[in-house]
Order: structure tokens, then C-alpha cells, then sequence
């Protein structure tokens, strides 16, 4: 149990216990929840929304789990008493297995505590499976289940699990048939309406996802969340006036992190340089009683600083370098958490690099905890593998990178997901590493494409053909892909936006031939 204010926490502690033979832990913040996690697991956490000044219970959670604090399989209840419409959004996004609202009676906390046991010992092989990273194995489990009969009590939950599984194992439009199905019984299901719009996104269902988002504006539920996706898909068409508009529909003090970050890399494509540090530091300002926050946006603010000295000549780096490192400082300053130790020292090393002093880059280097990478964020990886490819090990880089890739696939948070991918490939782009990269993942997409998994297929396609835009194979690949699977629109490309585009590319004869053949079943398929 998260719950700030002693008396609550007591009161809650105490009806819990006389609920089941539960053992139970309290903590009063995030911060004592993340030390508790690295020595122990929790079956269930029941987490208030609003803890003090810092960080929400909903902010909280979703760094915990990106940085692999919290298993899969652990249950989330949420206590609030705030029910402002975005309140109860964010924490309904989180898809919480169950969210009271203060004061509730302790017959419904029970009641519902009751029904998360009995669920979680139904599933407990499937949640096991998934802990164990053995999705093939939770998916078989819980389709057996189906056959055999689910409890109609359980109905729901099954579902929402079931769909969550396929769409974590690549099965998207099996998981978009359950959401849709959902829908269709009943349409204000806010879940299933977040499901069906990851699912879209997933599927490069572009078109149909922002139709999707752009009704959801008008729900006060999902208003806030809605317009920070719709922003996310403008960032990556690189519709960055788009990025603006959308954002600045949500108030300047409800700008989540991620958000606010986006807001600044938009203006930073736009060389609105003043405007986006402008636009940190007062999100920065703005918290300034809050040190979690505080500290975050303090590196935020940092690395930006850092990113403007990386793009700027050696001799106009002095005054971003020297903000950046008294940023870095002021954030890292009586820091015990060996995740934030290492943000700061890979930051300290970057800006070493970046003035040309590499022996202070090795000395950062040097504590036991750089190593670690485990709870890592994508972005600071990309940080990392610039400070071991300016130290000549470019293995060490190129592994960091595809790490990289990989962690930020399990991110949730849609801005946060689009922004890495910017960082990782504006990073690759920077190392020469980026060519190198996406004929792995052509390799893959080309072994999905033989065994006719077309859509998983397609996505591979793409990501070789954004890391290296110049090599046409790759994009033929891609209109093959979305030619087998009738799509005529798989993320920023429609078909005909696409056959423009490699006929635009320098083709070996092979390829003037086979784009020749693959516009001729184009044809034939308008």
C-alpha cells in the first residue's frame, strides 16, 4: 500500500487485514515503494493517486514499470478522491484492475479485493507464464481456460488480459477483434477504446487511429491523453506546427513530462530554440516543491542543453556545456539511487565528450553501477552509446543502441515511445550505425515475410526503411509487404506516397525492374 497520509494509511492497513491472510507492507511514498522493490515482489498494489506534492501514484507506476520494478503479473488498485475527469483518466489508462473513489465503504474495498483474489488464482498459471516472459505459454493457458468455461463474474477480466497478451505477442488484430467486440456492445468502455487505439497504432492504422483519437477529444475522460497522442502521431509525420496546436489544447500545469518534452523537441525542429527552453524551465519552476519532479525536469532541461552543444561547433559549445553541467549537478546533488547516479554520470561524461576532454569521459565511467543497465531509459542509452563510441568502442555503442530499440518497444506512454525513437535514430544517424542496424531488421522482416506474417513483416520493413531511407531494397520490401496484405496505408505511407517515393531513389537495374512489377500490381489492385 502507497498512502501518504498516516491515518488513511492506518485505516486502510487495518481493513485490509481483516479482509484475507494477506501480508501487507505500507510506505508513504514512490520513494520508499521503488527501495522496498528492489529487494522484494508484491502480488497486489493498491496505490493512492495524489501523494503529497511529488509525483502521482499513476507517474509513479509507469516509471516503475519501464524501469522493470513491477512484474507483469502484479494486480494495481487505485484510491483516489479526486474525481476530476482527468484524474480519473489517467488512472483509467493505466488500466488499474480496479479504481474507488474516497471515501468508499469498506464492504466495497472488500468486495473488490475479494474478486482480484479469486481472478488472480484463476490465472495464476497465466500470470505466472508472463512473469516468466513465456507469452506462447499464457496465451495457451488462458485459451484453454476459454474452452473449459470462464466464471461469468470473470468474464471481463479474461478479456482484458487475453487482449493485453495477443497484442504483447504481436497479435494485434486478434487483440483489435476482442476491443472491437467489447465496443460494439458497449462504446464508452474506456479501456477497450485505449486498446482499439494502440492496436490501430500498431498495425500502422494511421488514418483510422486518428479518426478514433479525434472523438475521443470530446470525452472529458480521455480529452487530455487524446490530444498528447494526437500530437505523438504529428511528431512522427513530422507535422511539428501540428505537434503545437495539439498541445497547447491541454493547460500548461496538466503537461505530463513526456509531453512537455515533445512540446520542446517540436520547437526545436523548428529552430524555436528560446521557446523550448523557455518552455522547461517554467514546467521546472512549476515544481520546484516537488523534488522528484523537480529532478526530472532539471535533467530534461540538461540534456537539451547537451543536445543544443552536440549540434553546435566546438567553439560555440561553452555556455550549453556549462548550464548543462551546473543542471546536472543541482539534479544529482545527495543522490543515493543508483539508476539516477548513473543518469547523471552518463550526462557528465556526454558533456565531457562534447568538449573534447575524453579521459574525464573514462573517469565517469569507472563506478560499478555504469555497467548495469537494466533499468536504463532508452533515451539515456542513446546518451550512453555516443560516450562509448567517442571512447572507440564501437561494438559497446552498437549494442547500447539495439538495447535501446528494444526497451523503448515495451514503453506504453506513446510520446515518450516516439520521442526515443527520434533519439535513437537521430543517435545511430550520428554514429553511422544506422545502415548497419536495419539490415538485421530486414533480415527478420524477410524471414516474417516467408513465413507469411505479414503484418508483423510490414513493421520490420518500415523501421529498415526509416533507418536507411537511401536503400531502395528495403522500401520494395515494405510495398511488397502492404501489396500481400491488401494495406494500402501502413503508418506515414499510403501505397501510391510510397511507389513516389522509391521512384525517386537511386535503383539498381533489379530494382527498376522489380518496382516496375510491383506498380503494375498496384494497378491492378486500384
Amino acid at each position: 500500500m502507497v498512502e501518504d497520509n498516516a491515518t488513511a494509511r492506518t485505516a486502510l492497513r487495518g481493513h485490509v487485514m481483516s479482509i484475507a491472510n494477506l501480508s501487507v507492507s505500507s510506505y508513504t511514498s514512490g520513494v520508499e515503494l521503488k527501495a522496498a522493490l528492489r529487494k522484494q515482489n508484491f502480488e497486489l498494489l493498491i496505490m493512492d493517486y495524489h501523494l503529497g506534492e511529488g509525483k502521482t501514484g499513476v507517474e509513479w507506476l509507469q516509471s516503475l514499470k519501464e524501469a522493470g520494478f513491477i512484474k507483469p503479473s502484479t494486480g494495481v488498485i487505485f484510491l483516489t478522491s479526486d474525481r476530476s475527469p482527468q484524474v480519473i483518466g489517467r488512472i483509467m489508462d493505466l488500466q488499474p484492475d480496479v479504481l474507488l473513489i474516497k471515501p468508499y465503504t469498506i464492504a466495497s474495498l472488500s468486495r473488490q479485493i475479494k474478486h482480484y483474489l479469486y481472478y488472480r488464482e484463476f490465472v495464476k498459471n497465466v500470470l505466472e507464464a508472463l512473469d516468466n516472459k513465456q507469452l506462447e505459454r499464457a496465451i495457451g493457458v488462458i485459451r484453454t481456460k476459454i474452452k473449459e468455461g470462464i466464471p461469468p463474474r470473470l468474464v471481463s477480466d479474461i478479456r482484458k488480459l487475453y487482449a493485453r497478451l495477443l497484442f504483447n505477442n504481436g497479435e494485434v488484430q486478434r487483440a483489435l477483434n476482442i476491443y472491437d467486440d467489447i465496443l460494439s456492445r458497449s462504446d464508452k468502455v474506456l479501456w477497450a477504446q485505449w486498446g482499439k487505439i494502440k492496436c490501430q497504432y500498431a498495425a500502422g492504422q494511421w488514418p483510422q487511429c486518428k479518426e478514433q483519437l479525434s472523438s475521443m477529444v470530446n470525452s472529458s475522460l480521455a480529452r487530455d491523453e487524446a490530444f498528447e497522442w494526437l500530437a505523438s502521431l504529428s511528431f512522427e509525420q513530422h507535422s511539428y506546427e501540428d505537434v503545437e496546436k495539439y498541445l497547447e489544447q491541454i493547460k500548461f500545469s496538466e503537461l505530463s513530462l513526456p509531453a512537455a518534452k515533445l512540446k520542446s523537441l517540436a520547437f526545436q525542429k523548428q529552430d524555436k530554440v528560446v521557446e523550448a527552453i523557455d518552455l522547461l524551465q517554467k514546467k521546472r519552476a512549476l515544481h520546484r516543491s516537488a523534488k522528484d519532479r523537480f529532478n526530472d525536469f532539471t535533467f530534461e532541461l540538461a540534456e537539451f542543453y547537451l543536445l543544443l552543444a552536440e549540434d553546435s561547433p566546438q567553439t560555440n559549445r561553452k555556455e550549453s556545456l556549462s548550464q548543462a553541467r551546473k543542471l546536472v549537478g543541482i539534479a544529482g546533488r545527495n543522490q543515493a539511487d543508483a539508476q539516477t547516479l548513473q543518469k547523471r554520470d552518463y550526462l557528465l561524461a556526454f558533456s565531457s565528450v562534447l568538449d573534447g576532454d575524453l579521459d574525464k569521459a573514462a573517469y565517469f565511467l569507472e563506478p560499478d553501477y555504469m555497467d548495469n543497465h537494466l533499468r536504463t531509459e532508452p533515451s539515456m542509452l542513446v546518451i550512453a552509446a555516443k560516450v562509448h563510441h567517442s571512447l572507440g568502442d564501437e561494438r559497446r555503442a552498437g549494442e547500447l543502441l539495439l538495447m535501446a530499440k528494444q526497451k523503448n518497444s515495451d514503453i506504453q506512454g506513446i510520446s515518450e515511445q516516439v520521442m526515443n525513437e527520434e533519439s535513437i535514430f537521430s543517435g545511430g544517424e550520428r554514429l553511422g550505425l544506422n545502415h548497419e542496424h536495419a539490415v538485421a531488421i530486414n533480415d527478420t522482416g524477410t524471414q516474417l515475410f516467408i513465413d507469411g506474417l505479414y503484418a508483423q513483416a510490414m513493421k520490420h520493413f518500415y523501421d529498415a526503411f526509416q533507418l536507411s531511407p537511401a536503400t531502395a531494397a528495403f522500401g520494395l520490401n515494405l510495398l511488397q509487404c502492404m501489396i500481400e496484405a491488401d494495406t494500402a496505408v501502413y503508418r506515414r505511407f499510403n501505397i501510391h506516397q510510397l511507389l513516389d517515393t522509391l521512384s525517386e531513389l537511386a535503383l539498381s537495374e533489379s530494382n527498376t525492374a522489380r518496382l516496375a512489377q510491383l506498380t503494375l500490381s498496384v494497378r491492378a489492385n486500384s
